[in-house]
């Protein structure tokens, strides 16, 4: 057994002590929201030890029991647990609406921070190749790209990714367009520095505040669509439980067993709206940062 010196075991209890002293003086949204990104994150990686029942398992002695003590959330027509469909179904929605918000911001973000430094024609053409992109509605573009390549969940992604990539663009411009004219970027172009480093090092410092916030909206956007696309059945294919899906199949029976579409609808309305509180949280904390002119 190692004994620790008198002066290591001093030193550490007062960091502890810090460290409690902060947290105590977090406020009560702080505390909410890292225990409601506590929750999701346990649902995405830890799925199979916290959910009580199988997610695919009949049952068919169990069918439609209302919400109590043994399936708090109820079962459905199958007798399959609510809840451990709506834990296991966080992975397949989330995974999606994530991969594919971080592939359109990034897309978005280097197509606008491009037209801005660059201005002119090069600026010009994006733009109205973002328009075209932006003209279809957002379920019935995602609808088409993954119909015509086919329902699987690299293809889902791409589909959220390119909806996003315009919307995205736009925003990340409307900064770039203002960043491109600060002395900063000015200076990093007499010094002789290269595009990607000014873009990449000067410029994109200045416009991360933004695209923080863009993503964490897009989340929330992606994560409906992603529930909506599996809901019109071109996403997560049944028995694997996802929100959408869960909603589709428990309709039917909206009328005399509500809880089937109930709890899926509360997830997503749960991750959407810690999706938005984070990004806003984030952005107060990262706003002091940007203090370059």
């Amino acid at each position: 057994m190692t004994i620790l010196p008198a002066a290591a075991t001093t030193a550490v209890e007062p960091q502890r002590e810090v460290a409690r002293a902060r947290w105590r003086r977090l406020p009560p949204s702080d505390i909410a929201l890292i225990l409601a990104l506590t929750v999701i994150v346990a649902m995405i990686l830890f799925a199979g030890w916290i959910a009580p029942y199988s997610p695919t398992e009949f049952d068919g002695a169990a069918a439609l029991t209302p919400p109590g003590w043994a399936h708090p959330f109820g079962t459905d027509e199958f007798g399959r647990d609510i809840l451990s469909r709506v834990i296991h179904g966080a992975r397949p929605t989330l995974l999606v609406a994530v991969c594919g918000a971080l592939l359109g911001v990034g897309l978005g973000t280097v197509t606008g921070m491009l037209a801005g430094y660059a201005g002119g024609r090069t600026d010009e053409f994006l733009m109205r190749l973002m328009d075209a992109l932006m003209s279809f509605p957002t379920l019935i573009l995602a609808t088409l790209i993954v119909v015509m390549l086919g329902s699987n969940a690299i293809n889902v992604i791409g589909a959220i990714g390119i909806v996003f990539w315009p919307r995205s663009a736009r925003i990340t411009r409307s900064v770039a367009l203002d960043v491109a004219r600060r002395s900063f970027i000015e200076a990093a172009w007499v010094r002789g520095e290269r595009h990607l480093f000014i873009l990449f090092r000067e410029m994109l410092p200045s416009v991360l505040n933004v695209v923080i916030v863009d993503l964490s909206l897009r989340v929330t956007y992606g994560t409906m669509l992603s529930a909506s696309l599996s809901y019109l059945g071109i996403g997560v294919a049944p028995p694997t439980p996802a929100w959408g899906l869960m909603v589709k199949e428990g309709q039917q029976f909206i009328q005399f067993a509500s809880w089937i579409v109930i709890w899926p609808c509360v997830a997503i309305t749960f991750v959407a709206v810690t999706a938005v509180l984070l990004g806003e949280r984030l952005r107060q904390l990262l706003a002091p940062s940007d203090r370059r002119n």
